[in-house]
């Protein structure tokens, strides 16, 4: 049989590299890769509607045969199941090298291709958790006018020159007292972000945001037993998270690693019941016995895809009352 047209393996590149010339569509593609790790086809789509689903998908494939863009191989039993499936993009060293050399960001030199097979399923589904969030968040913003959304990076940019030169800032240690002991505690939210109002009455201000996107498999509270015991500090539950943040707020570490005065830690999660049972968690073991203010944590409910709830950005931009910019 003649003239069929062969298609090229999903996760493995064949015969040489196609050259391409990069447009300013493809360093915005690499951009938003390398700000969210790991990302959906489709959410890239959403972010840079201008070309049609089937014109970035092409795009998209090109950049990974080209060696500029990775297939995280972590994903591949997505596509045994059958069904139409959105590929994952990662950053190749390629890309990576591109954006540290033409564009000047603040990459390591390191075997990207290699890091991202080390990834697990787990972990790749956690990252693309995060990344559909704060994909929601930057689309809902664009239809405020008088909101914006301040990237992690620029809050990097304006952090102090020790958080700047860590490798990994978004990431700090705390010393947690619990039951006259104490240990220590790294903080390391999924996402830090910025959200900036213009008021009616003209003035503007800030608000910041730790993010922690609960999938539903970390026990909330555990028992009584496990409270009380030495380990209790060295596993990962949701309270450990919030006592964790409540004593990062009192030491005021946050402003030390960021100049944030006044930040919010936003949990969130898939139904009304658990962030329900994280509010009393809160209110219960942090709030009261350590004296913290209750507007420290908040608790969203995102069930829906590619949408981020009215609801939701209303409660965040509520809060929006940090110093003037």
């Amino acid at each position: 049989m003649t003239g069929a047209r062969k298609s090229s393996p999903r996760f493995r590149r064949e015969g040489e590299p196609p050259r391409i010339e990069l447009t300013e569509d493809d360093v915005a593609i690499f951009q938003y890769v390398y700000r969210h790790r790991f990302i959906r086809a489709e959410d890239l789509h959403r972010l840079l509607n201008s070309r049609s689903p089937d014109r970035l998908s092409r795009r998209l494939t090109l950049l990974y045969r080209a060696g500029f863009l990775d297939r995280p191989i972590a994903q591949v039993d997505r596509f045994k199941q059958g069904g139409s499936q959105s590929f994952v993009y990662g950053l190749d060293t390629k890309g990576a090298r591109y954006l540290k050399e033409a564009h000047g960001a603040a990459i390591g030199a390191a075997d990207w291709r290699s890091r991202n097979r080390s990834y697990t399923r787990a972990n790749l589904d956690h990252t693309l958790a995060v990344t559909r969030f704060m994909v929601d968040l930057e689309i809902a913003c664009r239809s405020q006018p008088n909101l914006s959304l301040i990237h992690f990076e620029d809050i990097l940019a304006a952090s102090p020159e020790t958080t700047r030169r860590s490798r990994n800032p978004m990431c700090w240690p705390v010393p947690v007292q619990w039951h006259g002991g104490r240990a220590i505690v790294h903080v390391a939210p999924d996402a830090i972000f910025g959200l900036r109002v213009v008021r009616e009455d003209g003035s503007k201000a800030r608000s910041y945001f730790f993010v922690e996107v609960d999938r539903g498999t970390m026990t909330i509270v555990p028992s009584e037993r496990v409270r009380e015991s030495d380990a209790f500090p060295h596993r990962a539950t949701i309270l450990r998270k919030l006592l964790a943040y409540a004593d990062s707020f009192r030491l005021k570490l946050h402003e030390q690693r960021f100049g944030i005065k006044a930040p919010r830690v936003l949990f969130v999660t898939k139904s009304e019941g658990r962030a329900d049972a994280m509010r009393l968690a809160a209110a219960e073991f942090v709030i009261q016995p350590m004296r913290i203010p209750e507007h420290l944590f908040e608790f969203a409910v995102l069930d829906t895809p590619n949408a981020f709830p009215f609801d939701a950005l209303k409660m965040l931009f509520s809060g929006v009352a940090g110093p003037p910019d």
